[in-house]
């Protein structure tokens, strides 16, 4: 559109000047000569001026896109073009300019993308450098992993240990030599083979939550191609690729010796314990069948036996007397006596040797076989028990043949029964002296006055039935009946003319027999009684009430012995014969206890008391009349 216009312009200039040429030439042919020199001059003037001028105006717009361009071409890329001369001009600069700042923005970017690549060939020159400098590392890191790899190698195959590698469904990859000395399989027998083939089922649901990585490190026992069964120490480490579990590697240590030595001290040290607790049992101060019951308890337990048992020998008649049972068995039939044959007899007595029979040689209840067949036992063990050379009895174990290697408990645990037996014999021989010492001690106190002969022995045997109402046990029970009869023993050390005084004592006197639970307790404590004893003794003329002697206890401060000792007291001495008066029924005596409860008397033992007098009144009605008989 600009190059036509311009052309346009620039050909009717030329026609015009053409047409101005032509009519000066006309008017110059056309005139003289004269005239034709004039204007010939004129003319070229006319056509010097106008060609110059004509040719500067024209050349203008041209110088100025020239210098222009020169700018741009010298990076001047902010340069305006700036011509108005016509429309075509005007356009022709805008276009120009604007092509001038396509340029420049065209630069700037050319420029900030030649930055970048120069940045870019410097940070890949030093990369290069880097890459350079890593690979003379890489070079010498390879050196050393070789090197690594061997040491490896060489270790692997030499290490005391089995190491193995599965996959994740648990087939042999890789195990390294060792494995042919301890389970005498070659690793080319294993590798491609599951790992479970070679191990017991415990071992491999142990596998299965290593694969899971529940647990990292457990006992793992393998079979070796014998069948053999070895046991080791397993660690695993799971493989993983990309988070997923592609497999386990695994370093098991044989431990089956270390195994079994530790299982035969874990059984020698549960022997000593077991032992011990019969050591325990036996110094326990417990009645001695109460001791026994648990001593084959113990053995049943330990020796996982349904029925054990210890029976006392009779000479005489040559059997053997059942004493205690024990065992998830124990409550059914068992024969109370038994016979052995005189071969037996022979062995157990004469030999004590422990002897082991089938069930069906022994005698027992047939009622009882069949669950010992369903038991899987078949065997009776039999054991003497020797004191000083001689056979006392036999302590038997129903269980089954393997119980051999337990003889040397068994024999020692019969020795301890066979001592304890003898030693209860002897301590209930010396007890029996002991009582009698002592009932000899109350009944020379008593002989002073015939009014209060046989109370000992009444407020004794009246304390032993509240005893066993309200569920002592036999230990207690005893010690309630000794209490009973030496509750007033200190009245020795007390002078006759109060004693046996008729007439009302003085406030004086009073206060001396108030002295004899003291006086008691100090000629006791040399015998040794135990504690309980003692103090029911001292303390039985306390009231719950805090009023009694000689200490001014009250309620729960009073031991129960004690309280039990002062209600069987004063029931006596209310229903006995008095020389000033005739003693109370027991109906009246029962009244004044409960007249005089949670006051004088401990309610609890009142209460007992009552029980006793409503269920069994003849009991008490036998120990008044026999021993008030005795007295008189």
């Amino acid at each position: 559109m600009f190059k036509r216009n311009y052309n346009t312009r620039i050909f009717f200039v030329l026609f015009g000047i053409s047409v101005i040429v032509f009519s000066l030439s006309l008017a110059y042919f056309l005139s003289g000569f004269e005239n034709r020199v004039f204007i010939g001059g004129i003319i070229l003037l006319i056509s010097l001026g106008l060609s110059s001028f004509l040719s500067k105006k024209l050349s203008e717009p041209i110088e100025k896109l020239n210098e222009a361009v020169k700018r741009i071409s010298r990076g001047d890329f902010d340069y305006q073009l700036n011509i108005t001369d016509s429309k075509e001009l005007r356009e022709l600069s805008e276009n120009f300019n604007s092509m001038a700042r396509d340029l420049s923005q065209s630069y700037k970017k050319l420029k900030e993308q030649t930055e970048s690549l120069i940045q870019q060939n410097e940070e890949l020159q030093e990369f290069n450098a880097e890459l350079e400098a890593s690979y003379e590392q890489l070079e010498a890191l390879t050196h050393e992993l070789e090197i690594s790899e061997r040491k490896y190698r060489l270790l692997v195959e030499n290490i005391r240990d089995i190491l193995w590698v599965t996959d994740k469904n648990f087939i042999i990859e890789f195990v390294n030599s060792r494995v042919i000395r301890y389970l005498n399989y070659t690793p080319h027998e294993l590798i491609g083979k599951s790992i479970f083939e070679i191990v017991d089922e415990d071992s491999r649901e142990i596998l299965k939550n290593m694969m899971e990585g529940k647990i990292n490190f457990s006992e793992i026992n393998f079979k070796s191609k014998e069948g053999l069964l070895v046991i080791t120490e397993t660690y695993v480490k799971r493989l993983k690729i990309d988070e997923e579990v592609v497999g386990i590697q695994g370093i098991s240590r044989d431990i089956t010796e270390i195994y079994y030595v530790k299982k035969q001290i874990a059984e020698k040290n549960n022997e000593i314990l077991a032992i011990s607790d019969v050591g325990k049992l036996l110094t326990s101060g417990s009645d001695i069948k109460e001791v026994l019951n648990n001593i084959v308890e113990k053995v049943a337990e330990l020796l996982n036996s349904p029925l054990c048992t210890i029976r006392e020998y009779n000479p005489y008649f040559h059997k053997f007397v059942l004493l205690v049972k024990g065992g998830e068995l124990k409550d059914y039939p068992v024969s109370e006596e038994i016979k052995l044959s005189e071969e037996d007899i022979n062995e157990l007595v004469n030999l004590k040797e422990i002897k082991i029979k089938d069930i069906e040689e022994f005698p027992c209840s047939e009622k009882i076989t069949p669950i010992f067949a369903a038991k899987d036992v078949y065997s009776v063990v039999i054991v003497p028990l020797i004191f000083r050379n001689e056979t006392k009895g036999i302590l038997t174990v129903w269980t089954a043949t393997n119980t051999v290697k337990n003889m040397s408990l068994l024999r020692s645990i019969a020795s301890a029964v066979s001592v304890a037996i003898e030693n209860s014999k002897l301590y209930d021989e010396i007890k029996k002296v002991y009582i009698k010492t002592i009932e000899a001690l109350a009944y020379a106190m008593e002989a002073k006055d015939l009014y209060t002969k046989g109370h000992s022995m009444r407020v004794s045997q009246y304390a032993v039935l509240i005893g066993e109402y309200m569920g002592f046990s036999r230990e207690k029970i005893e010690q309630l009946r000794i209490a009973g009869i030496l509750h007033d023993i200190g009245k020795i050390g007390i002078s006759d003319t109060i004693l046996l005084k008729k007439g009302k004592l003085l406030e004086e006197e009073y206060n001396v027999i108030k002295s004899h639970p003291e006086i008691s307790k100090k000629i006791l404590m040399p015998i040794d009684l135990p504690k309980e004893i003692l103090e029911a003794i001292s303390k039985h003329h306390e009231r719950y009430d805090g009023k009694g002697y000689p200490y001014g206890l009250k309620g729960e401060e009073i031991p129960i012995e004690a309280a039990i000792l002062g209600v069987t007291d004063a029931f006596d001495a209310m229903t006995s014969d008095r020389a000033y008066r005739k003693g109370m029924t027991i109906e009246e005596a029962i009244n004044e206890l409960l007249k005089y409860k949670g006051t004088q008397f401990h309610p609890e033992v009142v209460d007992a008391f009552i029980s006793l007098y409503m269920n069994e009144k003849h009991r008490l009605e036998e120990i008044k009349n026999q021993v008030f008989s005795n007295a008189s």
